[in-house]
């Protein structure tokens, strides 16, 4: 268990960590010679057998950002508070603070208890249990202690041992992620860095990168709780021997995390609680400095909302950054007025993702909606009943580990595909609509051969990425069917012109060869005027009884297919070239151009350089 110690200057942080552990954590000259805390400290002890380590935090509020650097989320908080000054201002940040990190339970140590009378006492105790109200403190213990004759000591370490007897270590599927707040170099070892693990597991020997530089490192060894050890986990004091990285490469603000851990972002949503004694309402586009366990950033808040969150009030809103950072959903974001030097607020962050269109726009205050679910099962329930979710984004953004994101799409609620993740409910509702504007189209366009994507999607008025999905679907059991990017229902049969069935009659015979004549060859075989054949010819291909290739060529679609299997018996062999093709299926070395060109807008082959290569189906490629 790690405890975080909070307070105001000079209320005995650290005396009582020396009181507790017999460690001094002032290590900086100029703490000692100003008998002030300025940076993190750490110490260490066992108690009823039970590994604690303390991080002591500065009390001053000018040193407010070093405080945040040592607070993470499954600490333990130890609240020290001076019986001869009772509540102070940094009691109070300090206490806020704890909370907007998500502290969950702690202690309050009412300290110097040998300057003052027992009334004193009582009454500090009465302001301290006030100041818990509606935190995460509300019925803690409060202890009265002595650093100078010892009382109370031994009752403060009782409380912290049932404490750190009941801390769970949580093991969660997360990718692993450590906040550097240390970095030196150690003599035969090379670079060590220490700080808390924020999620998931790290062991000697696995492979780790530097967020931000994605500089590939390996862990040569592990102190947790400042004994050896060759696991860590999430919420552990960790000090880390590095290869792969120099000390002056790595330092606090930066983080250590899994390969799959990586990626950082200029933009946060945040579920922000502005203080209740913050001076003014937070309005737009605020400048802020921004924390995030050790890192640091400036930037602006906007909000989601049109109107100002006063003071107490809560709202989601966009944190946007000036340099990136490694944030995650669920990590806890503090922000400090610029101008003031006082902390805002902050709170839990929803959305990593770059804000595309209008801040506020409806689409976008749904996706907030769901992302305030806590639990990434409910969360991704909530998305993809919205539009299709991407699944490697949402597993990057939620920091999940593989195998917690398949875990999370293997019940019967999603349908997967194309590494998409849709609700059936959506899947259900989107097949029904997309089945029910084709049928309204095909009552009243007969002669039409169906509906391109972009119009289906305009009718529905649902995001593209949904209907897609669904036109897939639709297409995979036979719904229905597709040509030349036009959608109709399996059962429609477009109703041919008497005019256009005679034309097709006529113009076949010239189309089924694998080198088809030229539109103007055709037409002047025909002794028809070539823009009205083009007119037609075009029609013919909408309907699907024939494929236009280039601007002035029209193939049968079973002419096309004999020259794809030539593609694709050459691909067997390896890339192949326009000579390979001519050669193979014995057309022109025009038409064959015309044909590959065509091969490639369709997706059926892709060009690089001078070759080619097959990448798609016949089938599902010319629809």
């Amino acid at each position: 268990m790690i405890v975080t110690l909070a307070g105001h200057v000079d209320h005995g942080k650290t005396a009582i960590v020396r009181a507790l552990t017999g460690v001094d954590t002032d290590r900086l000259e100029e703490e000692k010679r100003r008998g002030l805390t300025i940076d993190l400290g750490f110490a260490y002890t066992d108690l009823d057998g039970a590994r604690v380590g303390f991080v002591d935090v500065p009390g001053h509020h000018r040193f407010i950002h070093n405080m945040v650097a040592g607070v993470g989320r499954r600490q333990y908080a130890l609240l020290v508070v001076a019986a001869d000054d009772g509540v102070m201002p940094q009691t109070r940040e300090h206490l806020q603070i704890l909370q907007l990190m998500g502290l969950r339970e702690g202690v309050v140590a009412v300290n110097k208890v040998d300057r003052v009378d027992p009334e004193r006492v009582a009454e500090v105790e009465r302001e301290v249990h006030a100041l818990a109200q509606a935190s995460f403190l509300e019925g803690a213990a409060a202890v009265p202690v002595s650093c100078m004759d010892g009382r109370g000591i031994d009752a403060l370490r009782d409380e912290l041992a049932g404490a750190a007897r009941r801390h769970a270590v949580e093991r969660a599927d997360r990718g692993f992620r450590l906040a550097v707040d240390r970095a030196f170099s150690v003599r035969g070892a090379g670079a060590v860095v220490t700080g808390t693990v924020v999620a998931g597991t790290a062991s000697v020997g696995d492979p780790l990168v530097v967020a931000g530089t994605d500089r590939p490192v390996r862990v040569r060894g592990l102190h947790v709780q400042d004994a050896a050890s060759e696991t860590a986990y999430e919420g552990d004091r960790t000090a880390m021997n590095l290869t792969g990285v120099d000390v002056d490469d790595v330092a606090r603000g930066d983080w250590i995390v899994a390969p799959g851990a990586a990626g950082r972002t200029h933009h946060a949503v945040v579920e922000f609680d502005v203080l209740p004694d913050f001076p003014r309402a937070l309005r737009h586009w605020a400048p802020v400095h921004a924390y995030a366990a050790t890192s640091h950033a400036q930037g602006r808040i906007g909000l989601l909302s049109g109107d100002p969150i006063p003071p107490g009030g809560t709202g989601a809103v966009d944190v946007v950054l000036d340099r990136a950072l490694p944030l995650k959903v669920g990590d806890r974001l503090i922000a400090r007025d610029q101008d003031l030097g006082r902390t805002i607020g902050g709170g839990r962050v929803l959305d990593v993702a770059a804000v595309h269109g209008r801040r506020r726009a409806p689409g976008r205050l749904e996706r907030v909606k769901a992302l305030r679910q806590q639990d990434p099962g409910d969360a991704l329930s909530a998305l993809a009943r919205l539009d299709v979710v991407e699944a490697e984004g949402f597993r990057r953004d939620w920091n999940l580990t593989d195998g917690a994101l398949a875990r999370l799409t293997a019940g019967d609620q999603f349908a997967l595909g194309r590494g998409l993740v849709i609700h059936r409910d959506l899947l259900e509702e989107t097949r029904e609509a997309v089945r029910t504007a084709l049928s309204e189209h095909h009552r009243t366009q007969r002669e039409s051969a169906g509906l391109p994507r972009e119009a289906i999607a305009n009718a529905l008025h649902a995001p593209r990425a949904t209907v897609d999905f669904a036109i897939a679907s639709l297409a995979e059991t036979g719904d229905i069917r597709a040509h030349s990017g036009n959608f109709a229902l399996a059962s429609h049969v477009a109703e041919i012109p008497a005019a256009l069935a005679t034309l097709f009659d006529r113009v076949s015979p010239s189309l089924d060869t694998l080198q088809p004549p030229s539109l103007g060859d055709i037409a002047k075989s025909l002794g028809r005027p070539f823009p009205q054949l083009e007119r037609e010819m075009r029609a013919l291909a909408a309907i699907g009884l024939c494929e236009q290739v280039g601007p002035n060529r029209f193939y049968l679609k079973e002419r096309l297919r004999e020259l794809a299997a030539v593609a694709t018996d050459l691909d067997a062999r390896g890339a192949f070239t326009v000579r390979d093709f001519r050669d193979a299926s014995g057309v022109g070395r025009n038409v064959v151009i015309e044909v590959l060109e065509h091969f490639d807008r369709k997706r059926f082959t892709r060009r690089t350089g001078d070759l080619r290569r097959v990448v798609g189906e016949f089938d599902s490629v010319f629809d």
